[in-house]
Order: C-alpha cells, then sequence, then structure tokens
C-alpha cells in the first residue's frame, strides 16, 4: 500500500506544475487558451482542484469546489501512483450515465481460443469522471492537462505518426486515368503482400450507429499484419481475413458507397491496440463516418493530437455564398469544426479544414467545391506517407 505520504506532494506538484510550465510550454498555452473547466479531484481522499478560464490557471491543493464541472476519483493508490509518475502509457475511455471511466493496458497475455493462440488485452480503471453538473464534457478534453498529454504522446509519437483523410470525391477529377483519390490507394494495395481486411467497424458497433455499415471494418496493410492477434470485433467467428488486392479493392468501393471517408497513415496505437509491436511495416486504412469515427474526437484533445492528422497538401474546399442557402448540413457532417456560419453563410475554416469532402457531397445546393491545385500532389502525399511506413 502507497498511502498518502507518498501521494500528497506528487499531487501536489501536478497542480504546480501547471503554473510554473505555463510562461514558456506553448503547447500548454494553445490547450489551454479556449479551456473553460473546473476539475475536482479525489486521488484516494486527497482532495484538490483546478480551474481552468480561457488561459487563465488557478488551483487550490487540499481544496474543494461547490459545483465543478466534473469531479475526479481514483481509488487505487498503486495506480494513482503510476499516474502522477508518468508511468501509465496508453488511455481508453468508455460512457456510463453521467460519467465516463479511464482504462489503461495493465497487461497483455496469451491465450487459446479453439485452434487459435490470441492475445487479449487486461485493463485496469485509472480513474472515474463525473459529469457533476450532468453535462457532457469528452473524456480527450482532459489530454490538454500535461499529467494525460503525456499519455497521448507515448502512443501517437509524432516522430512516427503520420496520417490524413483521402477524399473520395469525383469532382477531383482524374489522374492517369484514375479517379484521383483512388490512385492513392491502389498505390498502397497493389505494393503491399499483406491485405488484412475486417469485417467490422468497432467504432461503429460501440456507439451503435444508425446511419452506416458496420460491416465495413479497417484494412491493414504491410508485413506486420501476420503478427495481429486480436482483431475487433474479436468474438464474431470470421472478423478478419488476408485477402487479395481485388478484395481491398472492393472494400474501398464499399465504403465509398456507404458515404464513408478514407483515412491512411501511420498511427503506433493501431498497431499496438491489435498485439503488434510498431515496426514501421503495418499502414492503416479505416473508413470513418462523421458520427462514430475516433479520428474526429480527437479535436476535444490536446493540440499535439489535433496536429496528428493534416490536410493533403494542395487540397482547398471553398464556398460559393451565392448559391448557399445556410441549411447548415455541411456543419452537421464536419466532425473537425471545419465549417462554420458566418451570417448565414457556411464559411471554411481553414485551420481545421482536413479536406475530407463530406461537405461537398451533402451540399444539394453544390455550393461548396473541393479541388486540388496539382493532381501530382497525390505522388508528393504517397512519398510522406512511405517516408514513415512500408508496406512492402
Amino acid at each position: 500500500m502507497v498511502g498518502k505520504e507518498k501521494l500528497e506532494p506528487k499531487f501536489k506538484k501536478m497542480l504546480e506544475d501547471i503554473e510554473n510550465s505555463l510562461s514558456e510550454d506553448t503547447v500548454l498555452q494553445e490547450d489551454l487558451k479556449d479551456l473553460l473547466l473546473d476539475i475536482q479531484w479525489d486521488i484516494c481522499g486527497i482532495k484538490g482542484y483546478q480551474k481552468f478560464n480561457n488561459g487563465e490557471y488557478s488551483f487550490k491543493f487540499g481544496g474543494e469546489l461547490d459545483n465543478p464541472d466534473i469531479t475526479m476519483e481514483i481509488d487505487d493508490d498503486d495506480t494513482a501512483l503510476k499516474l502522477l509518475n508518468g508511468e501509465i502509457d496508453s488511455f481508453e475511455y468508455r460512457f456510463y450515465k453521467r460519467k465516463a471511466k479511464i482504462y489503461y493496458i495493465e497487461k497483455w497475455e496469451k491465450e487459446k481460443v479453439g485452434e487459435e493462440i490470441l492475445k487479449k488485452k487486461y485493463f485496469k480503471l485509472i480513474l472515474t469522471m463525473r459529469y457533476t453538473k450532468g453535462i457532457f464534457i469528452h473524456p480527450y478534453t482532459i489530454t490538454r492537462l500535461p499529467i494525460f498529454r503525456d499519455i497521448i504522446d507515448k502512443w501517437y509519437d509524432p516522430k512516427t505518426a503520420d496520417a490524413s483523410y483521402i477524399p473520395i470525391n469525383d469532382s477531383l477529377g482524374t489522374y492517369e486515368d484514375k479517379v484521383l483519390p483512388l490512385k492513392v490507394l491502389e498505390h498502397f494495395i497493389n505494393k503491399a503482400e499483406h491485405l488484412l481486411i475486417t469485417h467490422g467497424c468497432g467504432c461503429r458497433i460501440y456507439n451503435q450507429c444508425q446511419d452506416h455499415d458496420h460491416s465495413i471494418g479497417c484494412l491493414y496493410i504491410g508485413a506486420d499484419t501476420v503478427d495481429v492477434k486480436e482483431v475487433f470485433p474479436k468474438k464474431i467467428p470470421g472478423s478478419s481475413h488476408f485477402g487479395t488486392k481485388e478484395e481491398a479493392l472492393e472494400r474501398v468501393k464499399e465504403a465509398y458507397d456507404n458515404g464513408l471517408i478514407t483515412v491512411i497513415g501511420r498511427l503506433k496505437w493501431d498497431a499496438e491496440a491489435m498485439g503488434v509491436s510498431d515496426r514501421g511495416h503495418f499502414m492503416t486504412v479505416c473508413f470513418c463516418c462523421p458520427c462514430c469515427c475516433i479520428a474526429g474526437k480527437r479535436m476535444y484533445g490536446t493540440i499535439e493530437l489535433q496536429n496528428l492528422m493534416q490536410r493533403i497538401e494542395g487540397v482547398s474546399v471553398s464556398v460559393d455564398e451565392d448559391l448557399c442557402i445556410g441549411c447548415e448540413d455541411c456543419m452537421e457532417v464536419c466532425v473537425f469544426e471545419g465549417m462554420e456560419m458566418i451570417d448565414g453563410k457556411a464559411k471554411v475554416n481553414q485551420e481545421k479544414c482536413l479536406g475530407c469532402g463530406r461537405c461537398e457531397r451533402v451540399c444539394q445546393n453544390k455550393a461548396i467545391s473541393i479541388t486540388i491545385d496539382d493532381p501530382k500532389r497525390l505522388d508528393e502525399f504517397i512519398r510522406r506517407i512511405e517516408a514513415k511506413v512500408d508496406v512492402s
């Protein structure tokens, strides 16, 4: 048992570190500039609070707030010490009524299921995040705090991570007799020897998506896919198989026909979530919907999480105000807050827009255009991704 004498000074240091770092930590400044949040902590009976007010910060060790936005409760002193020492390296959440629970992967163990040996994840609770006022706050919001941002940095290493949305929009035209975005996907699919096709989207299944096909799962490409030991949904027989190039391209077409947008790249967490060590030979191709996709939830988190995905260079999105009727359909499908309404007209927030093309596809008045200044930009994008991941 750890005891309060070890936890108290570390908790107090966590509270103080933000105040001490705020003047020099530019990432922290960016993360807190628009954060309005009161947090009450209860770490194994040790109280304290933090108040974030659009760039301003205050705290009190031992203090209690009358009506905080959220209350963070940790009941296990060993887990509390690991968190305060920076020893936790994963972050997962589950929603419940008026609360969320944050977990980390405590261990992996091999387990025989029929004739297969699978790697099973065992989760341990870090904390319970209670919505004291009954107002929902996404769990990724707390990754703006350095103690949680450090966890994110461990499994989304900016040195190796790179990803972009591939807009599947006919209006982008063709290049070398191929629809532009499909050229990118065909390049990697044709280059790869190993194509793991999954038959269930974890995001849509977990969120009980009502608008898109649950069975259109991710495509994983590269030699490291042969080491995959856990596929979501792991309890469904035949939830994945190694397919042909033709099957992989058919999956891309299915996703397009279902209104899903493709995101492609290398993210360490994707490999490790499947029980694979990230060695640079594991590419993820996700087919995302606006309602459930976890990639869209990153907008709530630290700026480092938000910046993981970049718009393809040369892709631009614009609105013809004369054709826009202010119906807000484009805002409904944008999960990145990339579209705003100003004086009854849609306007692209160029800092947040990732060029995914959803807005152009839903605009009934054809007021939105997505273009690329030079088709050869896709060759540049391919080289950019290949600098981070080798699928051959």
